[in-house]
């Protein structure tokens, strides 16, 4: 998403959504349970229409805004400060929805692993990244994040993003064995008032709760 941001603040036109979003550090492939019969279950899928804004996709929508859709396993997380291109954090299945219009970029990201260890693994990850790359770059590619815990779902960080000429909002949060982020561009300061992250955050614990209507994903 940096990348992204950067070229937002440069005003540069948009001809790709995502471009150069990044993922957090491989984690370990997490092997699927054998049944009692011996075969291993299906994967894990995502229903149509289960994110909260896959609907506008086939919406109208104006000339310069561009929406997307994509079920890539290898679309990596939307939380990007250290700047990787693939996945490699052993997903069962994913799916991200990205608006880009001008200067306004918005996500909404859920991705599915096959145990909740390897979930945690995912977001331990993401605050990795965070401490390594959270500052860096020069001139119109500087770039800094400050985070937060925050209680939704499991577990949860709201995340600000500095760039020469845009600022993001992040929310990712952690359901069982699932992940979900949602971003946004806008005012944030860094001491990251609730306030600010609020619309976020609503969107965040509405998926947490639908996130357990999935088979495997929360404990019973």
């Amino acid at each position: 998403m940096r990348r992204v941001l950067v070229s937002l603040a440069a005003a540069t036109a948009v001809t790709a959504i995502g471009a150069g979003q990044a993922v957090a550090a491989p984690v370990a492939h997490m092997t699927a349970t054998v049944t009692s019969a011996g075969r291993a279950p299906a994967p894990a899928t995502l229903p149509k229409g289960f994110l909260l804004d896959e609907a506008k996709v086939d919406g109208p929508r104006r000339p310069w805004e561009h929406l997307k859709l994509t079920d890539s396993l290898k679309k990596p997380l939307e939380v990007n400060p250290c700047g990787r291109r693939t996945a490699r954090d052993g997903r069962s299945a994913s799916r991200t929805f990205t608006y880009v219009a001008e200067t306004v970029y918005r996500s909404e990201q859920v991705v599915l692993y096959p145990s909740e260890q390897a979930a945690k693994a995912a977001m331990k990850s993401v605050r990795a990244d965070l401490a390594e790359c959270g500052t860096g770059g020069r001139g119109p590619n500087r770039h800094s994040y400050t985070w937060k815990s925050t209680d939704v779902g499991d577990e949860a960080l709201r995340v600000g993003g500095f760039f020469f000429e845009n600022r993001s909002r992040t929310v990712i949060v952690r359901k069982g064995s699932a992940v979900a982020v949602y971003v946004r561009t806008g005012l944030v300061t860094k001491s990251l008032p609730v306030s600010q992250f609020r619309p976020l955050i609503k969107d965040a614990r509405t998926m947490a709760a639908k996130l357990c209507d999935l088979p495997g994903v929360c404990r019973r």
